[in-house]
């Protein structure tokens, strides 16, 4: 859909979410040891990614590749935008589809981090007081944050990963006591792919008078995410990895019920209702006035979270990766993944490698430890096979154009501790 900005602007009640995005179809590839029941499902999908070609590519909790579908998306934004016409994407309305939320309730940020400082900000933190309740398995990014709020006086309780590294519910009962603000967790934990049970946790903080925040990045297009059935209060969602988008473009869902608890963490003017067609006293033939300009706020997730337009480009780009997305469904994303997986934790632990990723986890990732991981760099790089790897650690994370061919050359190249 194109339009050009100020008539859009002039669309009273119309958000951007509300403009129409391009819509993607499945595409099929061949590959050698295709899973079984996968051809059907356009999986692998190694040519929808023609930048994986030639490489064994196991690194997308990082950086996901761009498929033909953003680009073609992009190329259209850019010819439109070569002619002076705006092009706008209703990619939080596909966001709330995939994550089961009302499409009112999605909004958009420029980054995950930035959704949660904004939440946080808007419920008073940490001015207002209270507990924070966070985890070690949560994205390390947001230690920051509580690190300065815990100086500046706020009780932040971090709970450690077990034995087993988890996070357990015993451990959140413990420390989700009363006077608790907010649980702030990563559904799926970046680190090693430990999965909350979204619902348990909710319903366990809100048995205790607090919120919860939930950062989607690792799990909202790699495995089912109902934000609705599970009580989520927050929620955001950087696209450039498992929603196959870029950078400075990310989702915050709030419950709109919330909002009368809620201040507006940051004032910009697109949460005004009459920013297209303002009343100003200072221009001539402006009629006079006491202020030199007078607004009304909308009373919206957007009124609140949102200050201006985002960025256009990633916009359409992520909705035509939401609409391939959708096109193979998660479910069936998530299950491709599985035997994969289930051959990386088995392969991994065979060879005496200290897996760090709990074998039940089906989110994307298996991790394991290892002192200085930089040091596997050489092994690897001569199988063209590329992973996280850390101080500590090497994360290893399979996407839609992976196949088991492509998990026999890692652990092969890897050989043992």
């Amino acid at each position: 859909m194109t339009t050009t900005r100020r008539n859009f602007l002039k669309c009273s009640g119309i958000s951007i979410a509300a403009a129409l995005g391009t819509t993607s179809g499945a595409f099929a590839a061949t590959e050698d040891r295709p899973l079984a029941g996968s051809a059907s499902l356009g999986l692998p999908a190694r040519a929808v990614f023609p930048g994986v070609e030639g490489r064994v590519f196991l690194n997308s909790a990082a950086t996901h590749p761009w498929g033909v579908h953003a680009a073609d998306a992009m190329k259209k934004y850019t010819d439109e935008r070569l002619a002076g016409r705006d092009v706008f994407a209703n990619a939080a309305g596909k966001f709330a589809q995939l994550v089961n939320a009302d499409p009112e309730n999605v909004t958009y940020v420029p980054s995950t981090s930035m959704g949660e400082y904004l939440v946080t900000r808007a419920l008073g933190l940490p001015e207002s007081g209270g507990r924070v309740v966070t985890d070690a398995l949560h994205f390390v990014g947001s230690f920051y944050m509580y690190e300065q709020y815990r100086k500046q006086g706020l009780d932040v309780v971090t709970i450690p990963m077990d034995e087993h590294y988890r996070i357990t519910p015993e451990s959140l009962d413990h420390a989700i006591v009363s006077g608790t603000r907010l649980v702030a967790i990563s559904h799926v934990s970046l680190y090693n792919g430990f999965t909350h049970d979204l619902k348990a946790v909710c319903d366990l903080a809100h048995s205790r008078g607090a919120l919860v925040y939930v950062d989607l990045i690792q799990s909202a297009g790699a495995i089912p995410v109902d934000l609705k059935a599970s009580g989520v209060d927050f929620a955001a969602c950087g696209t450039y990895k498992w929603l196959m988008g870029d950078f400075g473009f990310a989702f915050l869902y709030v419950r709109k019920e919330l909002l009368p608890r809620l201040r507006r963490p940051w004032l910009g003017y697109f949460q005004t209702n009459n920013f297209a067609a303002p009343l100003l006293h200072v221009y001539p033939m402006d009629p006079p006035g006491p202020t030199p300009y007078e607004s009304s706020q909308k009373n919206t997730v957007g009124g609140y979270f949102s200050g201006a337009l985002p960025a256009l480009g990633p916009q359409n780009a992520c909705a035509a990766s939401l609409d391939w997305i959708q096109s193979i469904g998660v479910p069936a994303i998530d299950a491709y993944r599985q035997p994969m997986l289930s051959a990386l934790q088995s392969g991994l632990r065979e060879k005496g490698f200290q897996v760090v990723t709990p074998p039940e986890t089906r989110a994307p990732i298996v991790t394991f430890a290892y002192k200085d991981a930089s040091r596997l760099a050489p092994r690897l790089s001569a199988a063209k096979v590329e992973i996280t790897l850390r101080a500590n650690h090497a994360r290893i994370s399979p996407s839609v154009f992976n196949t088991m061919s492509d998990i026999d050359t890692f652990l092969a190249a890897i050989g043992t501790p």
